[in-house]
C-alpha cells in the first residue's frame, strides 16, 4: 500500500519471488515478520492490468522454514476456487477485494497463514533485471507472438538458443502466450528464470548494491511492508544456494465449466505438497507407495484385477504375478522399506491384510524375493477371501 501498481504481468511474481524471496526467506530473527520457530509466509502478486478490474495474472507463495530453506509454490490463476459464496477462477480475487482477498483466498485455499503481501509492476521487472546486467536463458524454440488488445500490446519476437536477455526481452519471455501448456508453461518459464537469476548470484552481492536493487523496485511496489524492512531483511543476507530453494506448482486438471475453462485443484495432492513445502509436515500419500502384487489364492486374474484397484487409487504397482502358490489361508503385506506405508496401503484394501516382515514370512519371501523389482516398498500377497470389487475371478 505504498504507491500505486501501474501495469503488472504474471514475471511480476517471478522477480518478487526470487529477488525479495532472498530478503525475506533468509535467516533472520526480526520479531514482526517471523516469529521463532516459525515459518513466514509473503504471497507475492501480479497485476494483469492498468484498468479499475485489475486481476493478479500470477500468484506465487513464498515461505521460509526456520532453517533458512526456501519454498516457492505457484498457484496458477484459473484454479476454479469458491469465495464470495461463489465460484471465480483465483485471479478474479484481486478485482474483488484486492490484495487483502487475494491473501486470504490463497490462505484458505492452501491452509496456511499467509500474513504479507507485495506485488510489482512491469516496469519495476525490466528495471529490476537490468540492473543486475541481465540474465542468460536458453530458449528451447523460437517465441512469437502478437497482441495488440493486450495491456501493454504484446509484439514477441524471441530466437531458439541460450541468450543474454535485458529486461524487455526476459519479461517478453515470461509474457509469451502462445504456449500449448498455457498458464503452467508460463509457470515453468518464471521458475526458469527463477534458476537463471540464483545463476547470476544476485544473493551475494555487497550490502550497498542490495539496498541499491531494492531502491530500483521500491517504487513499483505494493506492499505491506515498509522500506525499512527491506533494508533490514538486506543487512541479514548471507547468500542461499540453489539446493535451499524448492518450487513446485499447485497441482490440478483441467475442466470446463458452464463453457469457463478452469484448472480444479487436485486436493488430495495438494494438501500434501502444501504439508511437504510449506507446513514442513512429511505427508505420506498413495503416490509415495510401490507395491508388488502377487496371486496366492488362485483367483483368475485376481493380482492384475488388485492392482488395477490400486493404481485407481494412485498406488504405483512395480510388478503383477502369481505366488509360488495358491495356497494362501489369508491376505498378506511384507514391509520392505517403511511400515507406515504398509498402514496405508492396509487401510486402502477391501479387506484387511496382515502386516508381516521379510522374516516372519518365511519361507515365502525366499520363494518371491527375486520376482521383486528394485525400489519395492512392499509385496502384496492375495490369499484366501480377498476380493475386489466384489468380484471373484481366477487365476
Amino acid at each position: 500500500m505504498r504507491r500505486r501498481i501501474l501495469i503488472a504481468v504474471g514475471a511480476v511474481v517471478v522477480v518478487i519471488g526470487i529477488v525479495f524471496g532472498w530478503y525475506f526467506l533468509t535467516q533472520r530473527h526480526l520479531g514482526h515478520l517471523i516469529a521463532q520457530g516459525k515459518r513466514t509466509n509473503i504471497l507475492l502478486l501480479g497485476i494483469d492490468n492498468a484498468g479499475e478490474k485489475k486481476r493478479s495474472d500470477t500468484m506465487m507463495l513464498a515461505s521460509l522454514a526456520p532453517d533458512g530453506s526456501v519454498s516457492l509454490l505457484s498457484l496458477p490463476r484459473d484454479l476454479r476456487v469458491k469465495f464470495d459464496g461463489e465460484f471465480h477462477k483465483l485471479n478474479a480475487s484481486y478485482a474483488l477485494g484486492g490484495p487483502d482477498l487475494s491473501r486470504r483466498v490463497a490462505a484458505s485455499l492452501l491452509g496456511v497463514e499467509i500474513p504479507f503481501y507485495i506485488a510489482l509492476d512491469y516496469t519495476g521487472f525490466e528495471h529490476l533485471i537490468d540492473a543486475i546486467g541481465g540474465v542468460t536463458i536458453t530458449v528451447e524454440k523460437d517465441m512469437r507472438y502478437d497482441d495488440n488488445r493486450a495491456t501493454p500490446p504484446l509484439h514477441i519476437d524471441i530466437k531458439a538458443g541460450t541468450q543474454r536477455m535485458d529486461g524487455k526481452t526476459a519479461l517478453d519471455y515470461v509474457r509469451f502466450r502462445n504456449d500449448p501448456a498455457g498458464d503452467i508453461g508460463r509457470i515453468a518459464r518464471q521458475q526458469k528464470l527463477i534458476k537463471a537469476i540464483l545463476a547470476e548470484r544476485v544473493q551475494n552481492k555487497d550490502l550497498s548494491t542490495l539496498k541499491k536493487l531494492i531502491q530500483t523496485v521500491y517504487p513499483y511496489l505494493r506492499t505491506d511492508l515498509s522500506l525499512l524492512d527491506l533494508y533490514d531483511l538486506a543487512k541479514l543476507l548471507h547468500g542461499i544456494d540453489e539446493s535451499r530453494i524448492a518450487m513446485a506448482t499447485v497441482p490440478a486438471t483441467p475442466v470446463t465449466i458452464d463453457e469457463i475453462s478452469y484448472l480444479e485443484p487436485k486436493v488430495v495432492e495438494m494438501e500434501a505438497l502444501v504439508a511437504r513445502m510449506i507446513k514442513g509436515i512429511d505427508v505420506l500419500t498413495p503416490a509415495d507407495v510401490k507395491v508388488a502384487v502377487f496371486n496366492g489364492n488362485g483367483v483368475r486374474l485376481m493380482a492384475t484385477t488388485t492392482a488395477d484397484y490400486l493404481k485407481a487409487r494412485d498406488f504405483s504397482v512395480t510388478k503383477i504375478g502369481n505366488a509360488e502358490s495358491f495356497g494362501y489361508d489369508r491376505t498378506y503385506v511384507v514391509v520392505l522399506t517403511d511400515e507406515k506405508k504398509a498402514e496405508l496401503l492396509n487401510s486402502a484394501l477391501p479387506q484387511e491384510a496382515e502386516i508381516v516382515t521379510p522374516s516372519e514370512f518365511e519361507p515365502h519371501y525366499s520363494a518371491l524375493k527375486d520376482l521383486v523389482p528394485d525400489g519395492t516398498d512392499l509385496i502384496l500377497v492375495a490369499g484366501k477371501g480377498f476380493t475386489v470389487g466384489g468380484t471373484a475371478s481366477n487365476g
